[in-house]
């Protein structure tokens, strides 16, 4: 039965031992012809796959594994140990044999684990592709019959002598293929019985770590969930309280300055208390701070009001239309002049009930 499955191939090819170009580019071997751990690679298949292995194909350090494929299927750009440097091209008589051939050139940060670890470490694809059932090179099993997309080529170690013993395991019992569904999400899975898992107590104990490997992940994020929630309260509050200082710290200098600019004012005692009450709480605030320009010039022209007002509600010193009688000429009665107050007062941004407050001295 031919099927589109992903392909991972585990069986990956060594490294070359050769030096780096002059450019910084390393050749390397994608894969050669012949059988892998995820079946047999034609040489017609390869040649025609070739354009897919383009330049900028990205080589992660590892596979994922089933948990991190689901966690994050577009990988962690911590593990992009490189990237192919040129297009992959099918050579007959390559150094590891008939195959497909490029050159990475791996980032900085890497480059010392690839040459320390060379030795032990290959290549190895991870692709999409279709596959039937069929004999080659002398023996039966998964042929692969094209590969259609190309998701990474990534550094991996070199396993035994056979393969992975875990793949090889599910390929005995067809399961291969529902693995893969599980990483990338295709609809191709085959049915396996308990039974015939418990034949392979290495599934089993594959399938155990990964549970534990994704409650380990779960916790992991629900304690960092937990540490962040706090530490937003934590800014939050932090913020308000700046805020709150901020806020006090304006009013003391607001009331500093209105103290000191009425100090020298030619008005009596109640008058100056009555402009410091009402102007403290009312200071002209630019870019976060109090702005001592426009709230010097606000504090003159109420000191100037006041003494404007004062003038003309006073005679020789007494306030004019005392006792009920008509004022004399030019001046005004008490309530007039209060009233007056209230109107200044407001005019310098304070509410009518803080004015007349302001006006009676409260």
């Amino acid at each position: 039965m031919t099927e589109k499955s992903i392909i991972i191939e585990e069986a990956a090819v060594p490294l070359l031992e050769v030096k780096p170009r002059a450019d910084g580019a390393i050749p390397c071997a994608i894969i050669t012809e012949g059988w892998g751990t995820s079946g047999y690679y034609s040489a017609d298949v390869l040649k025609e796959a070739a354009p897919l292995y383009k330049r900028g194909t990205h080589n992660f350090w590892n596979h994922q594994t089933r948990a991190e494929a689901r966690e994050r299927p577009e990988r962690d750009l911590r593990d992009l140990a490189s990237v192919l440097v040129e297009d992959a091209h099918y050579d007959a008589h390559g150094p590891r044999g008939p195959g497909l051939y490029a050159a990475y050139k791996p980032f900085s940060h890497f480059a010392p684990a690839i040459k320390e670890m060379a030795p032990h470490i290959g290549m190895s694809h991870v692709a999409v592709g279709v596959a039937e059932a069929g004999e080659a090179g002398g023996r039966s099993g998964t042929v692969i019959k094209s590969i259609s997309e190309v998701y990474s080529v990534d550094f991996v170690t070199i396993p035994g002598r056979g393969g992975s013993p875990i793949l090889e395991a599910f390929a005995e019992v067809g399961r291969l293929a529902s693995m893969q569904d599980d990483i990338h999400g295709d609809t191709m899975a085959e049915t396996i019985t308990i039974e015939e898992v418990r034949k392979h107590p290495e599934i089993l104990e594959a399938i155990r770590k990964d549970v534990l490997e994704s409650a380990a992940m779960q916790e992991a994020q629900a304690q960092q969930e937990k540490k962040l929630k706090e530490s937003e309260a934590r800014a939050e509050a932090l913020m308000q309280e700046n805020a709150r200082l901020k806020e006090a710290q304006i009013l003391t200098e607001t009331a500093a300055l209105v103290a000191s600019k009425v100090k020298e004012a030619k008005v009596p005692e109640i008058t100056k208390a009555r402009i410091i009450e009402a102007l403290a709480k009312a200071p002209v605030i630019k870019d976060g701070r109090l702005d001592v320009e426009a709230t010097t010039a606000k504090i003159e022209e109420a000191i100037k009001a006041e003494a404007d007002y004062l003038a003309k509600v006073t005679g020789g010193g007494k306030i004019a239309g005392m006792g009920g009688k008509a004022p004399e000429s030019g001046g005004v009665t008490v309530a007039e002049a209060e009233t007056r107050l209230v109107e200044e007062f407001m005019s310098f941004g304070l509410s009518e009930a803080q004015a007349k407050a302001a006006a009676k001295g409260r």
